[in-house]
């Protein structure tokens, strides 16, 4: 990958994206698959069915579909319900001369209202360029199937390096890694994703489309060519790029109108982050007691308008609430209804 290097900071957390360059490895390419946890690490347990199974079911899939191509030697790291350390998963991929490691995950929130797909990626040169790229790739599939884009992340843990065992671990060894999160087993946005073998099929398929279009992958009955296909080009770093830990700088809600026969109200909402996107708005009508369900903030821009019903009953005010991608929130002053 060509290198693009920008001024050294202390901790970046903007990226800038380029397009038009084709990532090539030695043939055949080599590809690990890491279903998540396995044995008595069950991963998410929300539903009867705990994380451990998707995570294999769709990597089983994947490996299927990645098998469809040309010059692609693919791997899991394991076939069996069994317990393996995350250090273990990448001495796997350090021993079989893996050029990316993928590891498979499904997510769920304390509160259960988070909802969409995200990536998680190394902090560091150019394993945070090939990351990025990469996990773009898996994030363009994902909002194919309708999925909410929660971003592409790092994560710093408090040694100052990478938080995520496996993302660490493959990077001691030079290995790219990113942990895929396909979407939410615990909101109702998209629980249907992961009802039936064929949705964990698509799941499947898709990220192996990922790795096909990112690796730029022919396959084997001609009918998919993606060699002349570019992902996006990201700049190497010249430092660790670390995670937003701050909240939006700000929100407020200003009244638009106010159908009092209807029981409606569009606001415009006004908020500001220097260091991620903005992500999520909800509402209260009880001074932040209870919130509705997140709505996604639309467009990418610091401004928009928001319709809420705020159903039957005297309403005396309504608050909003914002998130970043990092699920940071700022709330604003209350508007008076009476």
């Amino acid at each position: 990958m060509r290198k693009f290097v920008f001024g050294a900071v202390l901790c970046l957390a903007v990226v800038f994206g380029f397009s038009g360059i084709n990532v090539k490895a030695a043939e055949p390419v080599v590809v690990v698959i890491d279903p998540g946890h396995g044995g008595s690490n069950l991963g998410t347990d929300y539903l009867p069915i705990p994380e451990k199974n998707y995570t294999m079911m769709v990597a089983l899939y994947m490996k299927e579909q990645l098998e469809t191509y040309k010059d692609v030697k693919v791997y899991l790291t394991h076939t069996d319900d069994v317990d393996m350390s995350l250090a273990e998963r990448a001495e796997f991929a350090q021993n079989v001369g893996a050029d990316f490691l993928f590891s498979l995950h499904f997510n769920m929130s304390i509160s259960h209202t988070l909802y969409g797909s995200e990536v998680w990626i190394p902090s560091l040169g150019e394993l945070y360029s090939q990351g990025y790229s990469a996990g773009n790739e898996f994030i363009k599939q994902f909002s194919e199937m309708g999925l909410f884009n929660r971003g592409i992340k790092t994560r710093i843990g408090n040694s100052g390096t990478d938080y995520y065992g496996v993302i660490r671990q493959c990077a001691i060894r030079d290995i790219p890694a990113i942990i895929v999160e396909h979407c939410h087993v615990d909101n109702i946005n998209d629980i249907a994703n992961i009802q039936s073998p064929e949705k964990l099929k698509e799941f499947g398929v898709r990220d192996a489309e990922a790795v096909a279009r990112y690796f730029g992958l022919i396959s084997k009955d001609g009918n998919t060519d993606y060699s002349t296909y570019a992902p996006l080009a990201v700049p190497v770093p010249a430092a660790r790029v670390c995670n937003d830990t701050t909240a939006p700088l700000y929100l407020n809600a200003k009244l638009i109108n106010y159908d009092r026969t209807e029981k409606y109200i569009t606001v415009e909402l006004n908020s500001q982050d220097n260091e991620s996107a903005l992500q999520y708005y909800a509402y209260s009508i009880d001074s932040g007691a209870t919130w509705s369900a997140y709505q996604p903030w639309i467009g990418n821009g610091n401004i928009m308008t928001a319709t809420v019903n705020l159903g039957f009953g005297k309403k005396s005010s309504i608050m909003f609430k914002v998130t970043n991608k990092y699920d940071l929130e700022a709330v604003s002053p209350a508007i008076r209804l009476n």
